[in-house]
């Protein structure tokens, strides 16, 4: 392959790997990007909105240049029954100038436009391209390090460290010893489909000048029964809607991910928005379910993990989480090139960094909610039926009084679980799902 020996290898050129690499590259380093779909992003999705502030900071005004979509002003949450939803939510106007806050994307254009930032800044890219295995080479009697890959091809290309990069499902992070097999357990199952409609018809329906964005999260309704989520996005001219659940519940319950998607598309207050649109887009992808329990050991002698590789996931937060975690492992190995150093004890610095880093906080903080929601997989149903039959009888114009509506709302409440449950479910649907 020409160039067979390189300062760091990164494997999967998605936002962690490249972000990664464009830190190292900027550190003059010699640094190869490798990815196995066609291009940068052929193979990743993403429920559709990038964060400015992570982004700024490898980046800066990247704005101006990015293929973004919209910049998001309005964040709803709707807790969804049949025919009705809650909704909680914020519109922030001046998050629609500069700097902004986040926008909505679509990840093949993003992942592409990041990729060719790493290029510019000196790594090199190679593209259809799978990694077998990696190396090792001997560091003591009962020791070794990572010391390059071995390709689909048979190449051998070698390196001072390499950076897993890959996602959840490749498995080189599971044959460097760092984390087991990943099992239906570990995954939720998204699908995604992108809906062609005028610029003017998405302002319109989500109550948007030009250059404004919005995400709906929902919960409830959307998943069925299972464990899951569903989200719109509005892009410049379309919108991007998606479903999904854990994974071992959509199998035990025989659920079809593509006839949830149809379910939610056809629900009385989601199919008024989408009306008219024209499908040009169907996309399926595993994420692991997140959760501080799921984190895998992040280095050894030679290697890096970041990313969803790494389990970088909180609520909704994930696209920043995997940048930041590149950026970290691409400043350690700067580090450590300058030592000479490639040890385990000096990679170490990029565990330390990331636990102490404020995301690692947060998911520390909701480490309980995955395991409430295995004991609970009803909570999301049962909050979104409670809140939907609660506002159904305070909003309904009857001839009770204030204080006898409430009693019989309460009743309502208290028959369908108990209170301290129903405050549960809340608490641990923040922490599970973020915002949404």
């Amino acid at each position: 392959m020409g160039n067979d020996r390189y300062d760091a290898i990164v494997v999967g050129a998605g936002p962690a790997g490249s972000a990664a690499a464009m830190t190292m590259a900027k550190n003059n380093m010699s640094v190869l990007l490798i990815e196995r779909g066609e291009y940068a992003g052929a193979k990743n999705v993403f429920g559709g909105s990038v964060y400015r502030q992570p982004i700024e900071i490898l980046i800066p005004a990247f704005w101006e240049e990015a293929p973004l979509e919209r910049p998001v002003v309005s964040d709803e949450l709707w807790l969804m029954d049949n025919d009705s939803a809650v909704k909680i939510g914020f519109t922030g106007l001046k998050f629609a100038k500069p700097p902004y806050n986040k926008f909505t994307a679509i990840r093949a254009k993003f992942d592409r436009w990041l990729a060719d930032k790493a290029v510019k800044a000196g790594t090199r890219l190679i593209t259809n391209t799978l990694v077998k295995d990696l190396l090792y080479e001997k560091t003591g009697i009962f020791d070794r390090k990572v010391s390059g890959v071995i390709l689909e091809s048979g190449d051998r290309i070698y390196s001072d460290i390499v950076i897993l990069a890959e996602g959840v499902s490749g498995n080189l992070v599971e044959k460097a010893g760092l984390r087991e097999k990943i099992t239906p357990d570990d995954l939720t199952l998204y699908v995604k489909e992108i809906l062609e409609l005028p610029s003017g018809k998405v302002e319109e329906r989500f109550n948007l000048e030009k250059n404004e964005g919005a995400s709906i999260g929902m919960v409830g309704y959307p998943s069925s029964g299972a464990i899951g989520k569903g989200a719109i996005f509005t892009n410049k001219d379309s919108l991007s809607i998606m479903v999904g659940a854990y994974l071992n519940q959509i199998i035990d319950k025989g659920l079809n991910p593509h006839l949830l998607l149809k379910r939610l598309k056809q629900h009385p207050m989601v199919k008024r928005l989408i009306e008219g649109a024209k499908t040009v887009e169907f996309q399926a992808h595993t994420i692991p379910k997140g959760g501080y329990e799921q984190i895998p050991q992040l280095s050894a002698p030679g290697v890096m993990v970041t990313g969803d590789a790494a389990i970088m996931i909180s609520g909704r937060r994930g696209t920043d989480l995997a940048m930041l975690t590149g950026m970290f492992a691409g400043e350690i190995a700067a580090q450590a090139k300058a030592a000479q150093d490639f040890s385990g004890e000096m990679l170490a610095s990029y565990d330390r960094k990331v636990k102490n880093s404020f995301f690692m906080k947060d998911i520390a903080a909701g480490k309980g909610a995955k395991k409430y929601y295995e004991l609970h997989p009803d909570a999301d149903f049962l909050l979104s039926k409670a809140a939907n039959d609660a506002a159904y009888d305070y909003f309904t114009v009857d001839l009770l009084s204030f204080n006898i509506k409430l009693e019989k709302i309460m009743g309502e409440l208290k028959n369908m679980q108990p209170l301290p449950k129903t405050a549960s479910d809340l608490y641990h649907g923040y922490l599970h799902w973020g915002v949404f």
